[in-house]
């Protein structure tokens, strides 16, 4: 398997691995050496979720990174902090990060810091969690968010795969420097009816870290979901 055939990919908040629905297995089909990951304290993971900040993330795929050559490192939502400090970690392991309507920070920015710059959107779902340190997501509103455009049989799959999800990781600065991850080459799939991370913060992000590679899609927060063959067709091309 050559260097350009490896994609990871990472999934956001009160997510897992199982939430990249049937992109895996299309990649897979295309000839890509494909991983999807359960963050700890996501899906399979057995850590316990409020105990989980960015660090455990970034280690988690810096453990998979180090397991085969350079990697496409695709990181959905939440996930683009993720990979962003996996790449500060070890930046000779990343062959490109893709950020699919995903936070792109830069040095000293946390998810909710980015969050913050607009509207409330997907915060009218979150809800106390089952252990300290945690959140959930009402399911019945937070579809409306991440899903909008989807089918009633994708919206029930998308309510049946939310997990709690660590408070620390979404409140964890990211530290990122231009010698280790600014040295990785970025491209950007903005998703063009997203309600979860607006087109308009995105947009705003992309402008604070500039990206080789700015492609668009015109879906809501869930391509994965909703806009299949053209995800996969852009994720093919990177």
């Amino acid at each position: 398997m050559t260097d350009a055939k490896r994609i990871i990919l990472v999934h956001g908040a009160w997510g897992s691995g199982k939430s990249w629905g049937p992109v895996p297995r299309i990649l897979a089909r295309a000839g890509f050496d494909v991983v999807t990951l359960d963050l700890p304290g996501h899906g399979d993971d057995p850590t316990p979720p409020g105990t989980v900040g960015l660090s455990d993330y970034a280690a988690r795929i810096v453990a998979e990174l180090e397991q085969g050559p350079p990697a496409l490192l695709v990181g959905h939502s939440m996930g683009g902090m993720a990979i962003s400090a996996a790449a500060e970690a070890a930046p000779h392991l990343v062959r490109k990060l893709v950020y699919v309507c995903a936070f792109l920070p830069r040095d000293g920015d946390s998810l909710l810091s980015l969050k913050k710059r607009e509207a409330h959107t997907i915060g009218a779902a979150v809800r106390p969690g089952p252990e300290p340190g945690t959140t959930v997501l009402d399911p019945d509103i937070a579809v409306d968010y991440l899903c909008h455009d989807a089918s009633d049989r994708l919206k029930a799959e998308v309510r049946t795969g939310l997990v709690p999800q660590s408070n620390a990781a979404q409140t964890d600065a990211i530290h990122l420097t231009e010698a280790r991850f600014g040295t990785v080459p970025r491209a950007y799939i903005r998703c063009l009816e997203d309600r979860t991370i607006t087109p308009e913060l995105q947009h705003w992000m992309q402008d604070q870290s500039p990206c080789a590679e700015n492609l668009t899609l015109n879906c809501g927060h869930l391509p994965q979901m909703t806009a299949v063959p053209e995800l996969c067709d852009l994720l093919t091309r990177l």
